[in-house]
């Protein structure tokens, strides 16, 4: 897959440290926009390169500023999509069971009330919990939505772990 990812220089305090992320992607720029310099990294690799778009935004002190373009479709919600990005992340490091323990851990504490949607991502899972809430306490069958469809509204379908 390919992700882009555009960083105004106002969103974060460390440059230095940005810099050295942003020569990490196969493409990068620097630009010039109406709000100053705006720093583009391009990955053709996604989600290989994991650790590195992590790392780029780490560096960000303010996701309002960021825009990100996967497969051509950009992300809407930026704070998920890197929030997705460090637990798709974590589960390499630790792995892949991440995802599984914290969905276990989830049902277990009552967190998920409908324990047959089978979700693979905690993520999917508070978007699925959220969705139906609006329908009633307890979804049915008429008012599910499929797990692939909850990952594109969730923007996390890219992520390996999930598999769709």
């Amino acid at each position: 897959m390919h992700l882009s990812v555009a960083i105004s220089e106002s969103r974060t305090s460390n440059v230095p440290a940005l810099l050295r992320w942003l020569r990490t992607a196969a493409a990068c720029s620097v630009e010039a926009d109406e709000e100053g310099t705006l720093y583009v990294a391009m990955f053709n690799d996604f989600p290989q390169s994991v650790e590195a778009v992590a790392g780029l935004l780490s560096e960000v002190d303010d996701f309002s500023g960021v825009r990100i373009v996967l497969d051509g479709k950009p992300i809407e919600n930026v704070p998920n999509f890197y929030t997705a990005l460090l637990c798709y992340w974590q589960s390499l490091r630790t792995g892949g069971g991440e995802c599984r323990r914290f969905l276990e851990d989830s049902r277990r504490s009552g967190f998920c009330p409908d324990h047959t949607c089978l979700p693979r991502c905690w993520i999917v899972c508070t978007t699925c919990c959220a969705l139906l809430g609006d329908q009633g306490d307890r979804p049915t069958r008429a008012n599910t939505i499929s797990l692939a469809e909850l990952a594109q509204r969730s923007e996390v379908a890219w992520c390996p772990n999930l598999r769709c």
